[in-house]
């Protein structure tokens, strides 16, 4: 797949925009005093996601290299240029609130009439349902509406929660995804206002981040205000539910992954396009791409394997019966994968996540064979071999010995090319049979090595609660990248 070359603009054309556009697009301050070679001129919106060359989309932003000046086109990282800019506008709005009572003071009275059958709500000129959870012979009743958020104020009596650092992230995300859930608020009988007490964050990112000047609420009418505070508290401490296993988050990213690829090749309309990483997450941040690629290459493994639904404990109940932990994955996959999007198509020869997942499994294979295989066995625990495939698997132990083995397989395959090995040692060609062998040799020294099975190092890897501990006992035991691949 050949992907489209950035269109060059004219010295004409950019001449023809600075003079419609006398401001930096992104930051909105003045391009005076900017030499022609301060001045970037990007596309507005990506063309990459589908979007025209023409010179509608292009805007003049600032890019000089003089510390004492703006370089907006630095700053905005991958982000497209309205992307940024959004952003700019938003952050320095949140400069200037706290929370929803900072962006909804003094609210205005509502005018409203409930029928005499408690079925409906006349409320601000308009009749809304009214519904009732009866309990132990209780009436609350509550209705569901867009509330114009002139109506709405915090409530300062039930819930004082301030902005958090998270309300960015929402507010993104509110802009380009449906709100699952509406703010609540109660009608109150004084003051004929309507206070919302949970979802404030959410309140506050709609009519900051899209300007909303409505906001989904369910309302209760004339409710018990002790009552709502000690179900608010109880939802916030012993109500809280279970959350999301890290595995399920992982299958939940790589489908979002998935997702974007055949949104990709729907827009292109081809569905069997090859298709670049580069393209397909361009705009979502270093982090974020980090995130789907590893939960994709997870997905992959456990698409052609079982070795990690048997092995990876997903939460502290599975760790009595599995000795991996799920954080212990995430942590090979960053050191044997490449989690740094690839520019390559698709279908490309040189283009290697097929081949990354058959190396990767064959690596997590042999760590099976020699840490697991005849010595896992969560129904004897007390016996010697349990204990030593236990003691591999500590978390520190664990981080420790994962690098002596990455160490030592770069070495060896670098010994085996001839040159330094660049890059992730899984994404390249499949491993040939020798490599493979050498690999093989290399994991069962590394689980053979004398300290593991000497009591008292056992019992020192046990009680450390620091990876340093642990080195220092492979240190003292000669255990590094040296000592496995010495033949």
């Amino acid at each position: 797949m050949s992907i489209e070359k950035r269109r060059i603009l004219t010295q004409d054309e950019k001449e023809q925009l600075l003079q419609t556009n006398k401001n930096c697009y992104i930051c909105q301050s003045t391009l005076e005093g900017y030499e022609p070679t301060e001045i970037q001129f990007d596309h507005i919106y990506n063309y990459a996601d589908g979007y025209p060359q023409e010179n509608s989309n292009f805007a003049p932003v600032h890019s000089s290299k003089d510390e004492r000046k703006l370089n907006c086109h630095k700053s905005k990282g991958q982000k497209s240029p309205i992307q940024y800019r959004e952003e700019l506008r938003i952050l320095k709005r949140l400069e200037e609130v706290k929370g929803l009572g900072d962006l909804c003071k003094n609210a205005v009275q509502s005018v409203y009439t409930i029928s005499k059958d408690n079925k409906t709500i006349i409320i601000n000129g308009t009749t809304i349902p009214l519904y009732n959870q009866r309990i132990n012979n209780s009436d609350n009743y509550y209705f569901f509406h867009e509330v114009e958020t002139k109506y709405i104020e915090n409530d300062e009596q039930i819930q004082l929660r301030p902005l958090e650092p998270k309300i960015l992230p929402l507010i993104f995300n509110l802009k380009s995804s449906v709100q699952l859930l509406p703010s609540l608020g109660r009608l109150d009988q004084n003051s004929k206002t309507i206070k919302v007490f949970d979802g404030q964050h959410k309140a506050v990112a709609q009519i900051i981040g899209n300007n909303r000047d409505y906001i989904q609420c369910i309302v209760y009418v004339h409710p018990k205000v002790e009552e709502l505070r000690l179900v608010i508290y109880w939802a916030h401490t012993d109500g809280v539910q279970q959350k999301y296993k890290k595995s399920h988050i992982e299958s939940k990213l790589a489908a979002i992954y998935s997702q974007k690829i055949d949104a990709y090749r729907h827009r292109i309309g081809n569905e069997k396009a090859p298709f670049s990483e580069d393209v397909i997450l361009q705009g979502e941040s270093k982090a974020k791409k980090t995130q789907f690629l590893l939960s994709s290459i997870v997905e992959e493994v456990k698409s052609s394997s079982d070795i990690i639904s048997n092995y990876f404990a997903q939460d502290k109940k599975e760790q009595k019966t599995k000795p991996i932990l799920w954080q212990s994955l995430e942590k090979l996959v960053s050191i044997f994968c490449n989690l740094e999007p690839v520019s390559e198509p698709s279908e490309s020869d040189n283009n290697f996540r097929t081949e990354e997942i058959k190396n990767f499994s064959f690596i997590l294979e042999q760590i099976k064979i020699y840490a697991i295989d005849n010595k896992w066995d969560p129904n004897n625990q007390e016996a010697i071999n349990h204990k030593l495939s236990r003691t591999y698997f500590y978390k520190t132990s664990f981080n420790n010995w994962v690098k002596a083995l990455e160490e030592a397989f770069r070495f060896a395959y670098s010994q085996k090319v001839g040159k330094k090995l660049t890059g992730s040692i899984c994404y390249r060609s499949e491993f040939d049979s020798e490599t493979k062998s050498r690999f093989s040799d290399i994991t069962k020294k590394l689980f053979d090595h004398p300290l593991w099975v000497k009591e008292f190092q056992q019992n020192e890897i046990a009680k450390a609660n620091v990876e340093n501990a642990v080195l220092k006992i492979f240190e003292s035991e000669g255990l590094d990248y040296i000592y496995l691949t010495k033949l």
